[in-house]
């Protein structure tokens, strides 16, 4: 069932165009466990072999396989407690993070309550700065967006996850857009 989920979540984040193929990673934890997906793999195409269990707090031999964010889904898991994450490289998202210093503040009328303030952090890829900014933003948040990089989210399951990246990319795009009306 786990298993099945991330494939099935792989494939609408390449469908909704939250991300190309090559670009995100999603984990679900379980127990001591989290079953991530591993580096290099195409969220579209996603079998049972591109996911791989490791431990949740220690690093073990299958580490290696594992996405490069690894370090910071762990992270996650240690600091806020939740289920699942989810993290996509989605276009208005990054690009609306950009405009932003430290956080986005989401105005549109039609907002939904776990998008009117979204935090920006900074941080390279896969390092541990970047899992402990995230880590940190998302003890009071479900969602932050790491500048120039992506969105994290995190959840009680994969489509908790879906949910909140869907709704900011959906809203980012719309003030994006919106701009081009002015």
């Amino acid at each position: 069932m786990v298993k099945k989920d991330i494939i099935k979540f792989g494939k609408k984040i390449v469908e909704q165009k939250l991300a190309t193929s090559f670009f995100g990673n999603l984990s679900i934890k379980v127990s001591n466990e989290i079953f991530i997906t591993k580096t290099g793999t195409m969220l579209d195409e996603l079998s049972e072999d591109d996911i791989v269990k490791v431990n949740l707090s220690e690093k073990g031999e299958y580490d290696k396989l594992a996405s490069s964010e690894l370090i910071v889904h762990r992270m996650i898991y240690l600091k806020t407690g939740t289920n699942a994450v989810m993290h996509t490289h989605s276009l208005y998202s990054i690009l609306m993070g950009n405009t932003a210093l430290d956080c986005l503040k989401i105005d549109t009328g039609e907002v939904l309550p776990f998008l009117n303030t979204i935090p920006i952090v900074r941080g390279k890829s896969g390092s541990e700065e970047l899992a402990l900014t995230v880590s940190n933003a998302l003890e009071n948040f479900n969602l932050v967006i790491v500048k120039d990089h992506g969105v994290f989210a995190k959840g009680g399951n994969l489509k908790d996850c879906f949910i909140y990246i869907s709704a900011l990319e959906h809203h980012c795009k719309y003030i994006y857009l919106k701009g081009f009306l002015k």
